[in-house]
């Protein structure tokens, strides 16, 4: 038996395709009647069916607290004050960071007037660097 031509095969393909579309069209929800409807219109000054509604039950549970237990509230209006001072000229940073100190003293000691961490001296540059370490080394034997 030989297989059919494929512009065959392509019509049985789309047709399946537009029935199993209709199938799942005429079975889904997509056509049903909508679940909502416009409620008449309230007199003024009686409830509202949506007052007791279940989804609204915390706010009336709040509600009813609020009579309950008033809670008065004061509002205050007042402008912030700055907690920290503006940072200043340069200058004045500079000057405050060199009057913190150095935190690395707080790590180490000073020992022969450098910075000693437990292995090395520490100096400013790499000459001193050398030197420290080298000269105090001879020192401490």
């Amino acid at each position: 038996m030989r297989s059919p031509p494929a512009t065959t095969r392509l019509v049985i393909a789309a047709t399946t395709l537009v029935v199993a579309l209709v199938v799942a069209c005429a079975t889904s929800d997509a056509g049903a009647t909508p679940r909502w409807h416009i409620e008449k219109p309230v007199t003024q000054g009686q409830p509202t069916p949506q007052e007791d509604a279940p989804l609204r039950k915390d706010e009336a549970a709040e509600k009813a607290l609020e009579a309950r237990y008033p809670v008065f509230r004061i509002d205050v209006e007042a402008h912030r004050e700055r907690t920290k001072r503006p940072p200043g000229t340069v200058e004045q940073r500079f000057a405050n960071v060199l009057n913190r100190g150095n935190p690395e003293v707080e790590g180490g000691q000073i020992r022969h007037g450098a910075f000693y961490d437990g292995l090395f001296y520490w100096g400013s540059d790499p000459l001193s660097f050398i030197w420290l370490n080298v000269a105090n080394r001879l020192r401490d034997r």
